[in-house]
Formats: structure tokens, C-alpha cells, sequence
């Protein structure tokens, strides 16, 4: 994918309001490591419109280096819906950042 497409499904990424092409292209860049992916990843998991929806996007941070968002993932833990909270404590047991 060149760095032209990737900012282009990005900005598709964080600006659709249609969940499966969220989750999908979500899916579609979980394997990329890149850091603007994990911020857009982060921003969108931090949105309270989709508290609710965000287990998927959980799950494509497992490609990244967490410990920046430690606090948040203990959060999803504690108090974030069965699949969120199970995709916290899969990131949070195997990165060791706790």
C-alpha cells in the first residue's frame, strides 16, 4: 500500500459513521504497525459514540506498542463491554504491561 492510499483509507477511517466499513477497514490495516494507524485506532476507541462498537478496534492495536495507552486499556478492562474488555486484557497480558 503506498503512503498515498493509506492516508486516504485513514481519513475514510475515522470519518464514516457506517460501522462494518469501519470495522473492515479496520481489519484491512490491523497488521500495519504504522503510528498514524495507532492514533487514529485510539481516537476512535476514546469516541463515546462508539463505546459501544469498539471491540474490533481494540483488536487492531495488538500490532502496536501500548504502554502509551496503558491506563486506557485498564479502563476497557474494568469497565468496557464483554468483547472490549476481553481484547484489553488479551493486549494488556501480552505486552506485559502489567
Amino acid at each position: 500500500m503506498t503512503d498515498a492510499e493509506l492516508i486516504e483509507k485513514l481519513k475514510r477511517f475515522e470519518e464514516t459513521c457506517d460501522h462494518a466499513e469501519r470495522h473492515s477497514l479496520a481489519l484491512e490495516l490491523a497488521d500495519n504497525s504504522d503510528p498514524r494507524i495507532f492514533n487514529v485506532l485510539v481516537r476512535l476507541i476514546q469516541r463515546p459514540d462508539l463505546e459501544n462498537r469498539r471491540g474490533t478496534l481494540i483488536y487492531c492495536l495488538e500490532a502496536h506498542d501500548c504502554a502509551s495507552i496503558k491506563a486506557l486499556l485498564e479502563d476497557i478492562a474494568r469497565t468496557g463491554n464483554f468483547e472490549a474488555g476481553m481484547q484489553a486484557e488479551i493486549i494488556l497480558d501480552d505486552q506485559r504491561l502489567r
